[in-house]
């Protein structure tokens, strides 16, 4: 049943990412590709159709329509408030905002996405899985068990890379930040120290802080960092912490030159 269940939650992943960009792609107006990892894949919206599963499975045997609505509202808010909390707490961003939306939390939950996923709860408990369920159970074991490990190592894979990326974002971009701070506060010492030329040290300072501004700010090499890179960066919706300022411009940037790019 492990490698059953492996592949079900797979692909309801899928299934959420591209139900998730298609509704957020009408709210919009425009096309908005969803998701934390690289892939087309949203491991909340596969973790929340198998602990329904489960839920409805093991534990509530005798339920109806409605219990299966309201619990499954109530129990998505809380997968997805703990979610948004992990994820800004280790990365110092967020992927969802509700701070527009009517009766928030936080902007990490809202009512409306959670009476959403109160209906999903029951599209999934009597429409998807009484046809997926028994389609995999009839799918041969060393087959089935091949397909559950070749998820484990597609998830794995997917995620060991964006962590490395957004990781090593963040510290280049503090990297950069703490240079130029270091730089400005060289400049301005000197600048004082030889303040008796001061005309002449003014426009070599602008020459010299317009230069140095010039490889911190624009450097291609950082900001033309690929498809996988900036798809992975473009997806988050906005960093927290001390360093937020920086990486907030860097990432309006990149998602500029992303799109840019992708249009041409």
């Amino acid at each position: 049943m492990v490698s059953l269940y492996m592949i079900y939650f797979s692909l309801l992943s899928v299934v959420g990412y591209f139900y998730e960009c298609i509704a957020m792609t009408f709210w919009a107006g425009k096309w908005d590709n969803r998701g934390f990892l690289f892939g087309p894949a949203i491991p909340i919206y596969g973790t929340g159709a198998l602990l329904g599963t489960l839920l409805f499975t093991y534990i509530y045997t005798d339920y109806t329509p409605l219990t299966v609505f309201l619990v499954s509202m109530a129990a998505s808010a809380v997968l997805e408030y703990v979610v948004h909390y992990v994820l800004e707490k280790i990365f110092h961003a967020y992927w969802w905002d509700y701070s527009s939306s009517p009766l928030n939390l936080n902007g990490r939950i809202c009512l409306p996405a959670s009476i959403g996923f109160g209906i999903a709860g029951l599209l999934i408990v009597y429409g998807i899985n009484p046809v997926l369920l028994p389609l995999l159970a009839k799918i041969d074991i060393e087959l089935r068990q091949f397909l559950a490990m070749l998820c484990v190592m597609l998830f794995s894979a997917d995620t060991t890379l964006t962590i490395c990326v957004l990781s090593s974002f963040i510290r280049r971009v503090e990297n950069l930040d703490s240079h130029f701070n270091d730089y400005m506060d060289s400049f301005v010492g000197n600048f004082l120290d030889e303040s008796k030329g001061i005309n002449n040290h003014f426009y070599s300072a602008v020459d010299r802080i317009t230069d140095t501004g010039k490889k911190l700010t624009d450097n291609r090499a950082f900001d033309l960092m690929g498809a996988l890179y900036g798809r992975i960066i473009s997806r988050v919706k906005r960093f927290t912490g001390r360093s937020a300022s920086a990486l907030n411009k860097r990432l309006s940037r990149i998602k500029k030159r992303f799109k840019r790019n992708k249009d041409e």
